[in-house]
């Protein structure tokens, strides 16, 4: 069940940033320098151009027809043919090779062909929300969470379509279903076999690690971002989860809950300290941040409490695996509710140091609220007239 606290100093985002997660617990495995066949377009050698046109003139490359044209041994037309096969434009049949129209014809018009050469790369798999990240090896970050050497708080489960997977049949599968977040076109197959692969999660559980987390923003797009504790050794480690988009939906769902009117009234009695059933009128300006508009009764309310109405309210959701921080900025739904909030907005400024204080009314009321609101100088400077009068 979502359980709710109050953020005594509740501090905005740091730039870029639009959430954040004071604690996280999430389910991670982790490959480096996974072998992999990028795709690199090369131009086409004179005897690939004839074989590609003699497959779409006649809607065949034939090894007969072949030595009959040239003069040449059959035996060299799968030489000639064979990336052009690994182009997608030729496809091998009955001893020869039938066009694929599209892509033959495209072929034929850039006079290029597409060679297989090795790469690496390193993926990532976050199986609660099946989010799968490839990452250059030169700046995943991997190699620095492997020096950190994190504990795993725990394990999790995962689905039984991954125990006893090998990590080459489940990369090409996604490869193929292109579900591969940060992997381009040119990445066409993975350099390994099925057999020669180690199965993924051997025991059907996986590590889960406590880290932080925020949530940037990029365009339309949300980044999770995660911040692994650093060791006596080692700093903390970051890492920024481009792609990562099932991860970044369900920590957004973490704040939508108190978009609910009933959750956002459980999470307002926190606030206030008492049962209610109802919350104040709120509107959301940002992913993590609302503003609620209260009355005369519920501003008064919360100034006995001795809270600041000049200052936004912080309120951290607890779910079973992340806990996220959202702001509420306080508005008056009356006038009567304006003045309290603007007597608070007025000694918060004139509270800050070397501030000009004779603007503010020498009354009981401003200096008694003063010192309720934790500004001892400012409730002093205040009342000095009064402590001072020996008339």
């Amino acid at each position: 069940m979502t359980e709710f606290t109050v953020v005594d100093r509740p501090v905005d985002p740091p730039p870029g940033a639009v959430a954040v997660l004071p604690e996280v617990l999430i389910a991670m495995r982790w490959w480096r320098g996974v072998a992999m066949r990028r795709a690199e377009p090369v131009a086409m050698t004179p005897l690939e151009r004839f074989t590609l046109e003699l497959a779409l003139t006649t809607g065949r490359a034939d090894p007969n027809e072949f030595f009959e044209i040239t003069g040449l041994p059959g035996a060299l037309l799968p030489i000639a043919a064979r990336r052009l096969v690994t182009s997608r434009a030729l496809t091998p049949a009955d001893g020869g090779y039938l066009p694929q129209p599209q892509v033959a014809e495209h072929a034929a018009r850039i006079q290029t062909v597409y060679e297989q050469r090795h790469a690496s790369l390193d993926f990532i798999l976050l199986p609660r929300t099946g989010d799968l990240l490839a990452l250059d090896p030169r700046s995943s970050g991997l190699r620095a969470v492997e020096a950190l050497r994190p504990r795993s708080a725990g394990n999790a489960p995962v689905s039984a379509g991954l125990v006893g997977t090998s990590l080459a049949a489940y990369l090409r599968t996604r490869l193929q279903d292109r579900t591969v977040a940060g992997i381009g076109d040119d990445i066409v197959e993975v350099g390994q076999l099925a057999a020669e692969s180690p199965p993924m999660i051997p025991n059907g559980l996986c590590p889960v690690y406590r880290c932080q987390g925020e949530l940037r923003a990029e365009g339309e797009r949300y980044l999770p971002v995660i911040t692994l504790p650093g060791n006596g050794n080692n700093e903390p480690v970051s890492l920024v989860l481009t792609g990562a988009d099932g991860l970044a939906r369900h920590w957004l769902a973490l704040a939508d809950t108190i978009s609910d009117p009933a959750v956002l009234a459980r999470a307002w009695a926190v606030v206030t300290g008492r049962n209610t059933h109802t919350a104040p009128r709120a509107q959301r300006t940002a992913p993590a941040r609302w503003t609620c508009r209260l009355s005369a009764a519920d501003a008064s309310h919360l100034a006995g409490r001795g809270r600041n109405l000049a200052l936004p309210v912080g309120i951290a959701i607890h779910e079973e695996d992340a806990v996220i921080e959202v702001t509420i900025d306080i508005a008056g739904a009356d006038q009567a509710a304006d003045a309290l909030i603007d007597t608070d907005r007025m000694l918060t400024a004139a509270a800050a140091p070397g501030v000009d204080t004779s603007a503010v009314p020498r009354t009981r009321a401003a200096w008694q609220r003063a010192w309720q609101l934790g500004f001892p100088g400012l409730a002093y400077a205040l009342r000095e007239a009064e402590d001072f009068s020996y008339a």
